[in-house]
């Protein structure tokens, strides 16, 4: 009697699990390739990288006085924030040649940063200087808008669950082929989307002959999860939308799974082949086993689909 009213309380937990998970109107599939092809197109593009040539100018460097503050131009604000970054380097005191060379880099490493381009500071390890600048002005963006960094280990498991959906997260960038792997700025808009594509998941109500029919058309006024972007819009929103895709995906298919091994395992109980006894009553609960092979595999209908 026990073990009845153990896999009914796990019955109505999947249940009501199941109830939360939205399979998403589907968009039409010939937008959502286009929208994919454009993405590939703008990360395919061949951008100029910056070279020594850029960081390394023919005539002297412009210098301001940065404790007065009037006249702050975007040139000025910028130098003075790479004389800053100067000022606290393991290169301060080397000279004003050096100090130009340092902020110019340091103000190329901004502007990549800002415009989400890979870095390039592989181009720049000859000059170990220009190099220094050039992270330092990148980091420098990523700081401002907050970018969260974690070092991960394949297969490791934590006791911080966010640090391990983010490194689930950056493992799903790296195959996505969005972007280089030392993008932090693409790889963190891409995680935003793939956290917010799991946690939707879990917001939107579906039926349950939905879930476990596979039926590939949305009823009719569905939510939907996410509004797909046109082809031509930023490459930013693009990789969010992949994101918000893939993670949504991943949470279906986690809940699936832990759903699918519920089922087998009742399914090879003594006398659980049907409904368990008592349940055949309750309100909402016809048609709630499934009949034989409809369980594999279950496909609710996934946004942009």
């Amino acid at each position: 009697m026990k073990t009845v009213k153990a896999v009914v309380i796990t019955i109505l937990t999947t249940a009501l699990t199941i109830t939360m998970l939205q399979g998403c109107s589907e968009q039409d599939k010939k937008s959502k390739t286009v929208a994919s092809q454009k993405a590939a197109e703008q990360q395919g593009d061949v951008v100029e990288q910056v070279t020594i040539e850029d960081i390394l100018p023919e005539s002297a460097t412009t210098s301001y006085n940065c404790d007065d503050s009037s006249g702050m131009t975007a040139d000025k604000r910028f130098w003075c924030l790479g004389l800053k970054a100067w000022s606290q380097s393991e290169h301060f005191d080397e000279g004003s040649s050096a100090r130009d060379e340092f902020i110019n880099a340091w103000k190329l490493g901004a502007l990549d940063a800002q415009q989400a381009r890979d870095p390039a500071i592989e181009n720049l390890q000859t000059r170990p200087l220009a190099a220094a600048g050039y992270e330092s002005g990148y980091v420098s963006v990523l700081d401002a808008i907050g970018i969260v960094e974690y070092e991960c280990s394949e297969g490791e498991e934590t006791d911080n669950e966010y640090r391990d959906r983010w490194c689930e997260a950056a493992n799903a960038y790296n195959s996505s082929r969005l972007g280089s792997p030392a993008n932090a700025v693409l790889r963190g808009t891409y995680i935003n989307g793939y956290m917010s594509g799991r946690a939707i998941a879990l917001t939107l109500p579906t039926s349950m002959e939905s879930l476990f029919g596979g039926e590939s058309t949305p009823q009719e006024g569905a939510k939907k999860a996410i509004d797909e972007p046109d082809s031509d819009t930023p490459k930013s929103i693009q990789v969010f939308y992949r994101g918000f895709n893939d993670g949504f995906q991943a949470m279906i298919d986690t809940v699936r799974e832990s759903v699918n091994q519920v089922m087998e395992q009742m399914q090879g109980m003594p006398g659980m082949d049907g409904m368990p006894p008592g349940m055949e009553g309750m309100p909402g609960m016809d048609g709630m086993m499934p009949p034989p092979g409809m369980m594999d595999p279950m496909a609710p209908p996934m946004p942009g689909q």
